[in-house]
């Protein structure tokens, strides 16, 4: 994912908590360029922000006012996460597995919903990564699209009810365009960590 889509999920994320605008403060958005550069996925970053946000909900005193959520707060719980997908890259680079190697192999885990789509795009992830990361996305998106259909009707129900809740509405000064490509990620994100489809690998 490139590093406008990757702020810009993370501004909306915050928005949708907060109940305010999508600007990051500079010291949460120099937080953020770091861990894009620092290959730490998108989906773990959103959890952290989600698993902040109960925290504080849980810890907060009756009556009392909520603070802000702050990426800086939760630097600890994201850069513990990254640790996982740092050693995935470096079996990569050594040469003891590739991308595709283990996407194939997540795809091949038994019960996954629209296996040959997931399949197809294992065997096509690293030359979509070489041209543009927005490619990997759509095709990862067009995947989930095929395999929803499989999936039980109060399952369908409940990712739609997932989404609505993180997105009940466009928030102010994202376009149309952006917004519904915040949606097309959320629900990737959202049907992986709910019925594994797809397997988080795909989520890179």
């Amino acid at each position: 994912m490139d590093t406008r889509h990757y702020i810009e999920a993370i501004a909306a994320e915050l928005s949708r908590l907060r109940g305010g605008g999508l600007l990051l403060s500079p010291s949460d958005t120099q937080l953020a360029l770091g861990w894009h550069a620092a290959g730490i996925p998108l989906a773990a970053v959103l959890e952290a922000v989600r698993r902040g946000r109960r925290l504080k909900t849980q810890r907060r005193a009756r009556g009392a006012g909520e603070a802000g959520i702050s990426l800086l707060a939760l630097a600890a719980d994201v850069e513990g996460r990254a640790s996982k997908h740092k050693g995935a890259a470096a079996r990569t680079a050594s040469g003891r597995s590739s991308l595709c190697d283990e996407l194939r192999a997540a795809a091949s885990v038994p019960g996954l919903r629209g296996r040959a789509a997931w399949l197809a795009l294992a065997g096509d992830a690293e030359s979509l990564l070489g041209d543009s990361s927005e490619a990997y996305w759509t095709r990862a998106i067009a995947a989930l699209r095929s395999s929803l259909p499989e999936l039980a009707p109060d399952q369908r129900r409940a990712l739609g009810k997932t989404l609505r809740e993180r997105f009940p509405r466009c928030p102010p000064g994202l376009s149309r365009a952006r917004y519904r490509r915040a949606l097309q990620l959320q629900l990737l994100s959202a049907s992986s960590s709910m019925f594994a489809l797809p397997p988080a690998s795909f989520l890179l």
